[in-house]
């Protein structure tokens, strides 16, 4: 029968086996990397040559006062709140759905396109119906006057307006909906 453990030697590693190890482990990762911790090394060199290394000692060197005068540029310029909003916005874009999203752009884009077109050619109106006069000629307005209630009743045949309008009624139907929702009270 053995005996009993009674006590547990535990081998306490001096101050010079731990150097000795840890010096065998970065000598192991040196020799694995050599190729990356060589090209470390040219970026690191090329940095210094370039003044970059200088520049960021410096900036460490002064970090409080330069921290202070990055904080007072940000107060100024009321940045907090734009920071917030593009945050914003970005999440509100990471819910579209992309394909619509493409969609309603290339739609605008069709319609600024077509709006600068009028702009551009002066022999066309921008306020112009199809619908036919007494004399047969289009029914056109000079761009100072706007067709009347008839005028717009007659464009809403149009099916590419019927579509735009019906895709505008739903944006403003949804955004009213969300804007009349209550909010829960803010605590401070």
């Amino acid at each position: 029968m053995a005996r009993p453990i009674k006590q547990i030697e535990r081998h306490i590693p001096t101050e010079a086996e731990i150097q000795a190890q840890l010096l065998g482990l970065l000598i192991k990762a040196l020799t694995e990397n050599t190729e990356s911790i060589l090209k470390m090394l040219e970026i690191v060199k090329e940095l210094d040559r370039a003044g970059v290394l200088d520049i960021a000692d410096a900036a460490l060197k002064n970090r409080v006062p330069i921290g202070a005068i990055g904080i007072d540029m940000i107060e100024g310029m009321n940045l907090p709140p734009l920071i917030k909003n593009a945050f914003t916005l970005v999440q509100v874009l990471g819910k579209l759905d992309p394909k619509e999203l493409e969609k309603l752009i290339k739609a605008l884009g069709a319609g600024l396109d077509h709006l600068g077109d009028l702009q551009a050619d002066p022999s066309q109106k921008i306020y112009e119906t199809d619908k036919p006069s007494k004399v047969g000629k289009k029914n056109s307005h000079s761009d100072d006057h706007p067709p009347g209630v008839l005028g717009l009743l007659g464009m809403m045949r149009d099916p590419d307006v019927r579509s735009s309008l019906s895709v505008g009624l739903q944006f403003l139907k949804a955004m009213g909906g969300e804007l009349s929702k209550k909010e829960p009270p803010q605590s401070s």
